[in-house]
């Protein structure tokens, strides 16, 4: 059953590393960290440059919890800490 508590929505943009990076990658890191506190990850926009050909990705991050409501301060706390693993341990670069 669905929460009925607020969702909180945060979205994260980055450019892609290369060719290696799997945007599963991304979901199972945002799920590790997050736990469950993420009700659900979405690609939102994929963007090519046209002058430099870097590809970025814009994901839409649902943040719920089962029995009370979230604050946008724990949010962004959890928030942070995936975006500084999708830095470090993905090699993107941040758009944030």
């Amino acid at each position: 059953p669905l929460s009925r508590y607020p969702p909180l929505i945060n979205d994260i943009s980055f450019w892609l590393p290369s060719e290696t990076y799997s945007k599963n990658d991304f979901y199972d890191l945002a799920r590790t960290i997050g736990g469950d506190l993420i009700e659900k990850v979405v690609l939102l926009d994929e963007f090519t440059h046209p002058k430099t050909k870097k590809v970025s990705h814009c994901y839409r991050i649902i943040y719920r919890h089962p029995e009370r409501t979230l604050t946008q301060d724990e949010v962004h706390r959890v928030h942070q800490a995936i975006e500084e693993s999708a830095v470090r341990e993905l090699g993107v670069e941040g758009r944030f």
